[in-house]
């Protein structure tokens, strides 16, 4: 996606931007599969972000170690799922988020500030 194209579709780079922690914070909660994390992005209004995304989000975390997942084959009436967990490194790693997201609020707020005065 080139400059300036970044609102154009469904969904903004920072949508995407915003799953990633979002991920963790559904996560902390209690553990859920991939379908569950989707459907609260969803309750977000995050819900035109691929599911592909979300799920390459997770193996990445995984790598990371920041969530692990486990294959949970109870409940369901077709194949096991697998269902992730927050690690502490996770959580750590949320806390980091929470600061980054407060600081990226405060500047949102600047730039729509500057916006209304134009309005």
């Amino acid at each position: 996606m080139g400059r300036g194209r970044r609102w154009v579709g469904d969904y903004s780079l920072m949508d995407v931007r915003l799953v990633e922690p979002a991920l963790l914070a559904f996560l902390i909660e209690g553990d859920l599969h991939g379908y569950g994390l989707l459907e609260k992005l969803g309750q977000f209004g995050l819900e035109a972000i691929n599911p592909s995304v979300v799920y390459r989000i997770l193996r990445d975390y995984e790598e990371l170690g920041l969530v692990t997942s486990d294959w949970d084959s109870t409940g369901t009436q077709g194949p096991p799922r697998r269902v992730y967990s927050i690690t502490e490194e996770g959580k750590a790693a949320l806390e980091r988020a929470k600061v980054s997201l407060s600081g990226t609020m405060d500047r949102i707020n600047a730039i729509l500030i500057l916006l209304d005065k134009h309005e």
